[in-house]
């Protein structure tokens, strides 16, 4: 018995079952070897692992389950590519290694120098001026409100609220008000937004 998603479930021979679901064994088959714009795996080899796969579902499958062939199909077509195409991608279990910084060559350049590095120089002074532009207009009062600000795992509306005996409403306003003020300040002192 058969089950599909968009027509009656019916008893199937495996014959009637690969004629029927062929074509998305095929498509399967050609989307995976696509992949490979050389040495792509012989088809008919392929499609013979295909088709193992495909009796293996159709032998296992069990319609009691309620699920439709299709969904049990799809992971044994998808475990017939891994075996066709593993040989391509299993060149560590071959004995080849590739190491970033294993010299090559007689000038011991190594491939990890071929690579270029982030320099961060430009941005860590562009962060500390801003850090200092903002810590230098806030007051003692509104060092805990920045801190919200800036972590609001750590430092919620709530506890703040709750260490003053205010409502997490005017909790949230002190935060608001602090936000604009830091907004209007970045604007005019660190971005000279006139």
């Amino acid at each position: 018995m058969i089950i599909f998603a968009n027509e009656p479930a019916k008893e199937m021979t495996y014959e009637e079952v690969r004629e029927q679901f062929m074509p998305i064994v095929i498509k399967v088959m050609r989307t995976a070897n696509n992949r490979f714009l050389y040495n792509r795996v012989e088809e008919d080899d392929f499609q013979q692992t295909m088709e193992i796969e495909l009796w293996r579902a159709y032998e296992h499958y069990d319609p009691t389950t309620g699920n439709c062939f299709t969904t049990y199909l799809y992971p044994k077509l998808q475990k017939g590519v891994r075996n066709a195409t593993y040989f391509k991608f299993a060149l560590k279990n071959q004995g080849i290694i590739v190491s970033m910084n294993k010299p090559m060559g007689e000038d011991d350049l190594n491939l990890e120098d071929l690579f270029s590095s982030e320099d961060n120089s430009m941005y860590n002074i562009y962060l500390s001026e801003l850090t200092a532009i903002i810590y230098s207009n806030v007051s003692e009062s509104e060092v805990e409100l920045l801190k919200i600000l800036l972590d609001r795992q750590t430092y919620t509306v709530q506890n703040y609220a709750d260490k003053y005996n205010i409502t997490r409403q005017a909790a949230n306003q002190r935060v608001v008000k602090l936000k604009k003020k830091l907004q209007v300040i970045v604007a005019t002192q660190y971005l000279e937004i006139a």
